[in-house]
């Protein structure tokens, strides 16, 4: 299976800012859902100088207005940025106009609204 580099990941994001997407984070049995309306696109390189080894992965970084989506409510986004550690990349590819990443921790499905 071909992945796709981090500069296509970043191509196909910045080709939807202005729009609304729909993301879904897959991690073990938990499936969290965000909708945000994508404003701007950061890449975030490793710094392995970082105390917090959280932060130290590499990570795109989305930012724009967004709701969490639960089953009994939408809550507002905490931050204006929802953030993909890299870290583990196993793949990343495109179906159709939605994007699959899987990491060793979780599966996003980024799809356009």
């Amino acid at each position: 299976m071909m992945t796709l580099s981090r500069q296509s990941l970043v191509d196909w994001l910045q080709s939807h800012t202005g729009q609304e997407l729909l993301i879904r984070k897959q991690e073990q049995e938990d499936l969290d859902e965000v909708r945000l309306e994508l404003s701007d696109i950061d890449y975030r390189s490793s710094r392995s100088d970082s105390i917090d080894e959280y932060t130290s992965d590499s990570a795109l970084l989305l930012h724009g207005r967004g709701t969490v989506i639960t089953e009994d409510s939408e809550e507002e986004l905490p931050s204006r940025t929802f953030e993909i550690p890299l870290q583990g990349l196993n793949y990343a590819k495109q179906e159709n106009d939605a994007l699959v990443l899987e990491t060793e921790r979780a599966k996003y499905l980024i799809s356009v609204l």
